[in-house]
């Protein structure tokens, strides 16, 4: 049989994330358009309330376990049976705790029981990801994301499937809950199954040992992660302290938007991480890892001009198709998170390449920086601006962070010609971006076929300003070679399934 490449395993692993993210991220928006125009803008800012308290407590309890296991199994994979199973046993100490940390937390808010009792609900079921991480972690390690990526495309269609009945029944934010609970469930169920098949079945066990190597480890990435996804959740809170529920609703629903693609650079850095770990141990390998932080972070920001670009152009037709003219004011919001997204897609490389590194406590420390920078500016724009001051804090904290990042690589042999790298998608984006902005009133008819027509004439731009070198482009060509040594791959896996 014939071997794998790495290249063909990062073509073969962004594709099925690509296909998954893309298909699961419009079913999601779809889910959360649907969510938006069924309940009031305070409900939808209710909801975006109770999701937020419920990621934060499952964010902690986390503490970055399920990045740590991919580095460990992607080096280790003969431990795979030890490893996993402590790790699983942990988890369950962990959500444990995470729930008892809700209980102890919600008799104290000033709500009604009925929301006390949905925010109880909402943990268990964002709680229940932290399984699901464990076992995916196993499976991303490995690089055979296309199964984990099968599991995500199926989970959001049950959740927009049981977002939908719901709502029709008239259950309101009791529905939206359940669409969290049931499908985490099912994944779980069906990442161990496929863990249990290709791997062995893990030895889950108590090993104090083992759990303190993992938690010594996981913290500052965890905490790192925390932080990262604790400002994605601040602004809400800050909000909904400082103003009304309805400027929540108005903020939240460009912001769900510009968020619900996050997962497309998130996906296209997923595959990475094992490469960037397997080439991190090992000191002679050195330049291959710098060359692969800047060949990725290349492509990574190719991708995120021309995606703010649009964004910029396009943000009230976004809203008046997906949210409706009841968020037409909150058109300047749009525009901004649209600008900010760069320096997010930008850094979703970093918390990979720095775990790799075993920098996790640099990484936390500078999440803690950009949160810190997010939060003073939340409280002091949020009076003057409303809703748009959060927008101005996420584009300036994004782009400390990256700012911080790229530097602290620089200084550790690990350098980045920024504008070397960045002039030549950022002139090709500026280019379609004149061309689109003369229809973007247009209707839709000619704006989807326009563009894409932009996005060709991007690629054309890029190739005649040289932005691919052959070793770029040969291994593309290598890449794209996946389909064959990856068939030949699964036949032999069905084989032995059966």
């Amino acid at each position: 049989m014939e071997p794998i490449k790495q290249s063909q395993r990062i073509f073969k692993n962004v594709l099925a994330g690509g296909i998954a993210v893309g298909v699961g991220g419009i079913l999601l928006l779809i889910a959360l358009v649907f969510v938006a125009r069924s309940v009031s803008v305070s409900d939808f800012g209710l909801y975006s309330f109770i999701l937020a308290f419920a990621a934060f407590v499952q964010l902690l309890a986390d503490s970055g376990l399920s990045n740590i296991l991919v580095r460990e199994l992607a080096t280790r994979p003969e431990k795979m049976s030890e490893i996993l199973g402590a790790a699983l046993s942990l988890i369950w100490v962990l959500s444990i705790a995470g729930e008892l940390l809700i209980l102890a937390i919600v008799p104290f808010l000033n709500l009604s029981l009925e929301v006390k009792i949905l925010i109880v609900a909402m943990g268990a079921a964002t709680l229940t990801i932290l399984h699901c991480s464990g076992y995916g972690a196993a499976l991303r390690s490995q690089e055979d994301n296309e199964l984990h990526a099968l599991g995500y495309l199926v989970h959001k269609g049950l959740f927009l499937a049981i977002i939908v009945v719901g709502l029709k029944m008239g259950l309101a934010l009791v529905a939206v809950v359940l669409a969290h609970i049931i499908p985490n469930i099912l994944l779980c169920c069906y990442y161990r199954w496929m863990v249990i098949r290709l791997y062995g079945r893990p030895k889950i066990r108590i090993d104090f040992s083992k759990w303190r190597y993992l938690l010594t480890h996981s913290i500052p990435v965890g905490g790192a992660t925390l932080i990262r996804l604790l400002a994605q959740q601040v602004d809400v809170m800050i909000l909904s302290w400082l103003t009304d529920l309805r400027t929540v609703g108005l903020f939240s629903g460009p912001y769900r938007i510009s968020m619900a693609i996050r997962f497309i650079p998130e996906t296209m850095a997923l595959p990475l991480y094992p490469m960037y770990s397997r080439l991190a141990i090992d000191p002679e390998k050195k330049q291959a890892l710098h060359s692969a932080y800047e060949r990725s972070l290349k492509f990574f920001l190719i991708v995120g001009f021309p995606v703010a670009t649009l964004f910029l152009i396009f943000a009230g037709k976004l809203i008046t198709l997906l949210l409706g003219d009841k968020y037409q004011v909150a058109l300047p919001a749009m525009q901004l998170l649209g600008v900010a997204f760069l320096p997010f897609f930008a850094s979703s490389p970093f918390p990979f390449l720095f775990t790799a590194l075993n920098r996790q406590r640099f990484l936390m420390l500078s999440a803690l920086c950009s949160l810190g920078l997010r939060v003073a500016l939340n409280f002091l724009l949020i009076p003057i601006y409303g809703y748009l001051g959060p927008c101005i804090a996420f584009f300036a904290s994004e782009t400390a962070m990256f700012s911080i990042c790229a530097g602290k690589l620089s200084r550790i042999g690990f350098p980045l010609g920024l504008v070397g790298v960045a002039w030549r998608p950022l002139l090709a984006s500026a280019c379609i971006g004149g061309g689109l902005y003369f229809i973007k009133g247009a209707s839709l008819f000619w704006v989807i076929p326009a563009t894409f027509a932009a996005l060709a004439i991007y690629l054309l731009i890029l190739f005649l300003l040289r932005a691919f070198t052959d070793s770029d482009l040969r291994l593309v060509r290598e890449g794209l070679g996946f389909f064959k040594p990856f068939l030949a791959r699964w036949t032999s896996h069905a084989v032995a399934m059966k």
